[in-house]
């Protein structure tokens, strides 16, 4: 849900408010339903908690030719929530449907906010790395060598994980992306 709840948020947020079908479709349009596995029910699901949870608001709208349509507003709570599920997603490892709504919504960090979350991210791999080569040096006679090869399926994953984060900060530091505290970011455009 977190991860939905991030690219509802973050939708909503960048569109300056928007009804349920909009963010369906700009959702859709990412192919956010492959690689964040959300299916459009869970979209307006997350768009009516977010709203009870306080981190949107609804606003009644006459349909042009149906019923009355909800637009969503973020809260300033729902900045805040949004802010910190960016943050997370970039520092927690194993979830890659977070890391990718995480990516996604990289620019609603500061720079260096950003650039500090992906290099936790960089040394929870590596201690990861090393705690899993040792595991892989000095086995468990009782774990089966079925198990011992996932794990070096794993390490696989996690060493080319351990590129790309390197890089992600990197480009970052270099100035990659508009960022949240960058001019024409989505803080400084009205």
């Amino acid at each position: 849900m977190s991860a939905t709840r991030l690219l509802v948020l973050g939708v909503v947020h960048l569109s300056g408010g928007a009804h349920g079908y909009q963010v369906r479709s700009e959702l859709q349009g990412w192919r956010a339903e492959i690689w964040a596995k959300i299916k459009p029910g869970s979209i307006y699901h997350a768009l009516k908690k977010a709203a009870a949870d306080g981190l949107l608001t609804e606003h009644a709208e006459p349909g042009s030719s149906g019923p009355e349509r909800v637009l969503y507003r973020v809260t300033a709570r729902g900045r805040d929530e949004m802010v910190e599920l960016v943050r997370d997603g970039l520092r927690r490892t194993h979830d890659p449907t977070m890391l990718n709504a995480s990516i996604a919504m990289l620019p609603m960090l500061t720079r260096a906010d950003a650039i500090a979350h992906v290099d936790e991210r960089v040394a929870r791999l590596e201690a990861e790395l090393v705690e899993q080569t040792t595991w892989r040096e000095h086995p468990n006679p009782d774990v089966p060598e079925h198990v011992r090869d996932q794990a070096e399926l794993w390490a696989g994953h996690a060493r080319t994980e351990l590129e790309w984060a390197k890089s992600l900060s990197q480009r970052l530091a270099e100035g990659a992306y508009t960022m949240a505290d960058d001019p024409g970011s989505w803080r400084t455009v009205h």
